[in-house]
């Protein structure tokens, strides 16, 4: 799923941020990708407002009803989830807790694993990601929120699908849907990325699309 009205926009202003790059790239899945997106250099006051309006817009058409908490996995996942909880309530008047995980479990003070929304009710929970590749980093997401009585993980939304194929020929995203039961879904994708490349970029991305994609 993307965007029809924010993606233009949202995949424009990632590569006049930097986030979006060309060339050659060694992903976590091995392959030498065509491009790149990190989201860790989105930051300044437009980047991460414009990027939190996607995602609240993604939560509010799939997931208005359904959750009512958004986990930021450490470190990107937490810039993330708090200000799309604060887009949420801005732009649709929806309100929701945020948590977001540390590295290291703290041994004093407050203690734990967890900031924010510590999940001492019951709470349906949204994960926010930045990027799918291979899901590494949804595994070991989930494997934290499984310790979690209180919280149930209901969705995922990330701002980048790269609609990869796997060893099973299911992209990571499906994967994801299948493995754990929940809703996911992407702000945009390799297709939309395509729309905006360089021209000299173009036949490599089709080229690699045409190997991997689903």
């Amino acid at each position: 799923m993307t965007m029809s009205t924010n993606e233009n926009e949202f995949i424009s202003f990632l590569a006049k941020c930097g986030a979006l790059k060309f060339g050659s790239f060694i992903t976590k899945s091995g392959r030498v990708s065509p491009y790149f997106v990190n989201m860790g250099t989105v930051c300044n006051g437009e980047g991460i407002s414009l990027l939190a309006n996607c995602y609240a817009k993604v939560f509010k058409e799939y997931f208005a009803n359904k959750a009512d908490n958004l986990f930021g996995p450490a470190y990107k996942g937490i810039p993330l989830c708090a200000a799309t909880t604060a887009a949420l309530h801005r732009e649709y008047g929806i309100e929701t807790s945020f948590t977001y995980n540390r590295k290291e479990i703290k041994d004093h003070g407050e203690g734990g694993i967890l900031v924010g929304d510590t999940y001492q009710e019951k709470k349906r929970v949204v994960i926010i990601e930045d990027v799918i590749t291979a899901g590494t980093s949804i595994e070991e997401t989930m494997r934290i929120m499984s310790e979690i009585p209180n919280a149930k993980v209901t969705g995922l939304i990330v701002a980048m699908d790269r609609k990869e194929k796997l060893g099973d020929g299911k992209s990571a995203l499906q994967q994801v849907k299948d493995k754990y039961n929940i809703e996911a879904y992407s702000i945009a994708s390799i297709d939309d990325v395509l729309k905006f490349a360089p021209e000299e970029y173009k036949e490599s991305i089709e080229k690699y699309r045409n190997e991997w994609g689903v």
